[in-house]
C-alpha cells in the first residue's frame, strides 16, 4: 500500500532509540523528509549516518523538549530546515520510572509532566495554527496502554500519557477538518526502555518476578494476559504512526491505535 507519505515534512521527536528511531526510519523508508529531535547528540548524529549510508536525507534538532526554551529551539530550527511548519508531527517523547505513588515526589512528577505532556502540548501550540493556515496536516502522539489501564506501579507516567491523549482529542476538534490528530498507544515494546540500566525497567520486572533476562519478560507477559504472548516491536509502533499520520486513514482523526498485543479489554 502506498501510504503517499513521498516529500512529507515530518517532525519525529524523541527520535534518537527506541519507537522514536523506528519511526523516523519508517518515515524516511516512505520517501518523507524527516527531522528527528531528541536530547541524545550522539544518537541523533549515528541515526544520521546511518541514513546517510543508505542514501536518505535526514536531519536532527539537539533540544531538551521538558523547557519552553527547548521547544522554541525546535520550532525555529523546524521551520528554518523545512522552510514552513511541518506537514507531520509526530510527538513520541517521553520518559518513564517504575515507581508508586508513594514513592514519586511532586518534583518527579512535574518532570514527568514537563516532557511527557507539555512538550506534545507546546509543540501543538506553536505548530497547528500556522498548518491549518496553509492547508493541514496530520498530528500522531505516542501514548500507552497505560494511558488507558493504569497500574499501580508508574502512576505518574500513565496520567501524563492519558493526559496526552484527551489533549489530542480536544485538538482532533479544534482544528477539523483541515489537520487530523490522533494517537497510537504501544503496550509493552522491547526497546531500551526495557533493557537500558538508566532506567532500570527489566531489572525491576527481574526483582518482582525472581529470574532474570528472557524468562522475567516472558512472565511479565504472563501476568499481563497479553494475548500475542510477546512484545512488540518499535518497527510495528512505526507502521501504525505511519498509517495514521498518511492520507490512507484520511477518515480518522480524535481515535486511539492501541498497538498492545492484545493487553487492552476494554470495548472502548
Amino acid at each position: 500500500m502506498d501510504l503517499k507519505l513521498t516529500g512529507k515534512r515530518v517532525l519525529v521527536t524523541g527520535g534518537a532509540s527506541g519507537i522514536g528511531d523506528a519511526i523516523v526510519r519508517t518515515f524516511a523508508a516512505e520517501g518523507a523528509l524527516p527531522i528527528s529531535v531528541d536530547i541524545n547528540a550522539a544518537g541523533l548524529e549515528r541515526q544520521r549516518q546511518d541514513l546517510a549510508g543508505q542514501g536518505v536525507e535526514s536531519a536532527f534538532i539537539v533540544a531538551d523538549l521538558s523547557t519552553q526554551a527547548g521547544v522554541d529551539q525546535v520550532v525555529a530550527d523546524g521551520v528554518a530546515i523545512f522552510g514552513s511548519a511541518p506537514d507531520v508531527i509526530i510527538n513520541n517523547v517521553g520518559t518513564g520510572t517504575l515507581r508508586t505513588l508513594d514513592e514519586t515526589s511532586d518534583e518527579q512528577f512535574h518532570r514527568t509532566l514537563e516532557l511527557n505532556l507539555f512538550a506534545m502540548v507546546r509543540i501543538c501550540k506553536a505548530f497547528l495554527p500556522e498548518m491549518q493556515e496553509v492547508g493541514g496536516g496530520s498530528v500522531v502522539s505516542v501514548t500507552s496502554d497505560l494511558s488507558r489501564q493504569p497500574e499501580d506501579s508508574i502512576t505518574d507516567y500513565a496520567a501524563s500519557k492519558a493526559a496526552v491523549a484527551s489533549v489530542a482529542k480536544s485538538l482532533a476538534r479544534l482544528y477539523a477538518p483541515t489537520i487530523r490528530v490522533n494517537c497510537v498507544a504501544p503496550g509493552p515494546i522491547y526497546t531500551p526502555f526495557w533493557s537500558d540500566e538508566t532506567y532500570g525497567w527489566q531489572k525491576t520486572v527481574e526483582d518482582a518476578y525472581g529470574t532474570e533476562g528472557t524468562a522475567a519478560l516472558d512472565a511479565l507477559i504472563e501476568d499481563r494476559g497479553i494475548p500475542m504472548a510477546r512484545m512488540g516491536t518499535p518497527e510495528e509502533v512505526g507502521a501504525a504512526v505511519a498509517f495514521l499520520a498518511s492520507e490512507v486513514s484520511g477518515f480518522t482523526t480524535g481515535a486511539t491505535l492501541g498497538v498492545d498485543g492484545g493487553s487492552i479489554r476494554a470495548l472502548f
